[in-house]
């Protein structure tokens, strides 16, 4: 299962995270927001579970902080 993830995919997963916004991420590995998003959808997809909450025009965040 974890095969069919690529270590560029959690890199995508762990900026998205740390920035707090796919938008974060992309300025700061300087890649597209969307290329950002269809790698963390992909990882979700593998894994079978929602990893952040998606909020159109307001970012996204983890499931573990969106709990709180």
């Amino acid at each position: 299962m974890l095969s069919r993830i690529t270590q560029r995919q959690l890199e995508y997963f762990v900026a998205s995270g740390e920035a707090g916004s796919l938008h974060g991420a992309s300025e700061r590995l300087h890649v597209s927001s969307p290329s950002i998003s269809a790698a963390i959808s992909h990882i979700e997809s593998e894994l079978g579970v929602q990893l952040f909450v998606r909020h159109h025009a307001q970012g996204s965040r983890s499931r573990r902080l969106a709990a709180r």
